[in-house]
């Protein structure tokens, strides 16, 4: 195999061998916080904790003691909803306070700014250096006094607590009183300066009505002087002008119908017929008609009788002549009459005409007169109107003026006393096992601060996540802490054991895809003493047990490692060293052990210039030959950090792996180590996370070995044709160290 298809045998996608998605983040499923990673630090370092809780709690109690004693005075003052009123004096009542907004009002003026100061200047608080110190300002003394101080208002109630701290508990007691009595006399203050805001209007007020009373009283007295008319205020003895019209237009009402009865009596005569019967139906009834009629019926039954004569006498007889004689009398004295009746009824027509004449002159007059003193009794009674209002404006406004004077001598007040304030014995604070707890707990969140300072300091990594997190490579396997054997061959000395469990299982995961080339992997670790000797050499026993020919090679040419037992009788330019120097054959340098399928090229003594000589064309050609003989080749490499022999030769690794030991990794180097296999070109698939404890015997320990035979390899025979007896023996013994 040429050292190009060498380097082809690499996989295309090296992370879908270990069947993971292609450019995945091996640390994607890894969770952020492990929860039996923060119990373990937290167990470990409690003792910090908890004496930095101590320290807090111990700190404070004694600040606490340092501390001036505050008293606590509290009183509590119900809210009336209406103070209660002497006089029903609307127009200067106090204040409700009916609803939550006004009881809320009352509840944020106790706490103003202008009341506290009203309580500092009674008090003498400015002048009292246990107050506040000596020559502070205004603005001081009122940031002290409303630290101090606490109103508030009960909820669902109208009780208004509250509450004065003070190092004096006299003082205490006596700026709550101060407080209500304050409040008291600030709303009566303002009460009376809209009081006397108020009489000072009514004053004025007063004053100009009065003024306008007089002038409109003067002004009706004027008009009524200079209009004298009878009856001008309804009280007169003369009949008023308004009776005198009425009684002419009556008397006028009564000549017109006289005259109408006259003047229509009068139209009957004058169309009287006597000779007509029906013409006494036009008559009136009256004394001179009940005399025509009389005529007319004598005249009307002697001309029936008439007609009885006729029938029996004729026009000569006497009795004839007699009767129509008697009927032409009373004939002509019907004329007469009726002449006479119509006479006297047009006399009378006329005198009633003339009557009626006279009353409606006389009621056209006093109809003016009427008209001119009824407009004059108008503008008098609008005077006199206007006067009494003027008058009765007046005395309302004179009344109010001394109801308001009454209601200022009367000062209102709707707080009362539920609970009166009293001296108190204890101090409320400082609150010395409150402050405790407090320290506490602040030296309890302190230590959790420098348990998370410590850890996240301290770079060494101590479990699988956090070496998969600085290698960002996944995790193989996990040798647990085994019982350690001289050979240090795990599947051979417990074979029923969770270490060699492990590798079983790193072989599955490491075993190429069906129909792949990829057969060398190297083990590697970022210091010293991480176990990728132990590794390499159990790996390798496992693949040979699985019937894989496999080859144990030694690349450590600077420390002994797994050649340690046979570098004593070993020539100068023996093993892989001289190999690669030009100075021997392979063959000399490879050995059979006892465990079938299992070979090891020997790194032989130790050299100097190994990363020149592993840096040269003759290690790749050493491998391009292990394949024409072996299946498998493990290599064993030495500390990446240390030296620069290992990213000499991993390039030429189908795979790498990193060993990392418990706690005895940084995360740093671990991080290094990785980005350094990945930039040297090699194929960093994963890491064995060892917990095998570091004190395990180290190399120059002795045992029990693994036999193995001197060289087998050479160029025409395969190592496997090796069937004589070992002439050398050595033994394979990883490092621990």
């Amino acid at each position: 195999m040429s050292l190009s298809k060498l380097k082809n045998s690499e996989p295309a996608s090296r992370d879908s061998q270990l069947h993971l998605p292609s450019g995945a983040d091996p640390t994607y499923f890894l969770p952020k916080v492990e929860l039996g990673r923060v119990m373990h630090i937290l167990l470990y370092r409690s003792w910090i904790v908890l004496l930095l809780a101590m320290v807090g709690a111990v700190a404070l109690y004694a600040f606490a003691a340092r501390l001036p004693k505050i008293y606590r005075a509290a009183g509590s003052v119900y809210v009336s909803s209406q103070a209660p009123l002497v006089l029903d004096i609307r127009a200067v009542a106090p204040e409700e306070a009916r609803d939550l907004e006004q009881m809320r009002s009352m509840e944020q003026g106790m706490s103003a700014s202008t009341l506290l100061m009203r309580v500092v200047d009674v008090n003498h608080l400015d002048a009292d250096p246990a107050f506040a110190p000596k020559g502070s300002s205004r603005q001081a003394l009122l940031g002290i006094i409303s630290q101090r101080v606490k109103i508030e208002l009960r909820r669902g109630t109208r009780i208004i607590d509250i509450q004065v701290d003070d190092t004096d508990p006299a003082r205490a007691k006596r700026l709550v009183e101060s407080l209500v009595e304050e409040y008291q006399k600030w709303t009566n203050d303002r009460q009376k300066a809209v009081t006397q805001q108020a009489s000072e209007g009514l004053a004025r007020e007063e004053e100009s009505l009065r003024e306008q009373m007089d002038a409109s009283a003067r002004k009706l007295q004027g008009f009524r002087e200079s209009h004298p008319v009878p009856g001008l205020e309804g009280t007169g003895s003369g009949i008023p002008v308004r009776d005198a019209l009425a009684a002419l237009s009556a008397q006028l009402t009564d000549a017109t119908s006289a005259r109408l009865r006259v003047e229509s009596e009068f139209e009957a005569f004058a169309k009287f017929d006597p000779s007509n019967p029906e013409a006494l139906a036009g008559l009136a009834v009256s004394e001179r008609g009940t005399e025509v009629l009389t005529q007319v019926k004598a005249i009307q039954q002697k001309e029936a009788d008439f007609g009885r004569v006729k029938e029996r006498y004729l026009h000569k007889h006497p009795v004839y002549q007699e009767i129509s004689s008697e009927i032409a009398l009373m004939k002509a004295n019907l004329a007469d009459t009726v002449r006479s009746a119509g006479q006297a009824l047009e006399q009378r027509y006329r005198v009633a005409q003339e009557n009626e004449h006279k009353l409606s002159m006389e009621v056209a007059q006093a109809r003016e007169s009427a008209v001119d003193i009824e407009g004059i009794r108008e503008q008098f009674r609008a005077m006199s109107r206007d006067a009494e209002a003027d008058r009765k404006l007046h005395d309302s406004v004179a009344v109010r003026l001394r109801e308001t004077s009454l209601a200022a001598s009367v000062p209102p007040s709707v707080l009362r006393w539920e609970d009166t304030p009293l001296e108190p014995e204890k101090p409320h604070s400082p609150r010395k096992i409150v402050l405790a707890a407090v320290g506490a707990f602040l030296g309890f969140l302190g230590g959790l601060v420098v348990v998370a300072g410590l850890e996240l300091g301290n770079s060494k990594v101590r479990d699988s996540a956090a070496a998969a997190r600085a290698t960002r490579a996944p995790l193989l396997a996990k040798l647990p802490q085994i019982e350690f054997s001289g050979d240090g061959m795990v599947l051979l000395s417990d074979p029923s054991s969770a270490g060699a469990e492990a590798f079983r299982r790193l072989r599955a995961i490491l075993a190429p895809p069906p129909g792949g080339t990829a057969r060398t992997v190297l083990f590697a670790s970022a210091r010293a003493g991480e176990g990728k000797s132990f590794c390499a050499l159990n790996y390798a026993s496992s693949l040979a047990m699985q019937g894989h020919r496999t080859l144990l090679l030694d690349a450590d040419l600077r420390r002994p490692g797994l050649s340690r037992q046979h570098l004593a009788e070993a020539a100068p330019d023996a093993g892989l060293g001289g190999y690669l120097d030009g100075k021997t054959d392979p063959a000399d340098a490879c050995f059979t052990t006892a465990l079938p399928n299992l070979y090891m090229l020997s790194s032989g003594p130790m050299r100097v210039d190994a990363a020149e000589l592993l840096t040269g064309t003759r290690f790749p050609a050493l491998l391009e030959d292990a394949y024409r003989w072996f299946d498998r080749v493990v290599i064993d490499s030495p500390s990446i950090l240390s030296v620069s022999d290992t990213l000499a030769i991993t390039r030429y690794a189908d795979r790498t792996c990193l060993v990392v030991r418990d706690g005895g990794n940084d995360r740093r180097e671990l991080k290094r180590a990785a980005e350094l296999i990945r930039s040297a070109g090699g194929t960093l698939v994963g890491f064995i996370w060892n917990e095998f404890p570091a004190s395990a015997p180290s190399s120059s320990s002795s045992g029990p070995g693994v036999p193995v035979s001197h060289p087998v390899l050479s160029s025409s025979t395969p190592a496997g044709a090796a069937s004589a007896p070992p002439s050398d023996v050595c033994e394979i013994v990883p490092t621990f160290a």
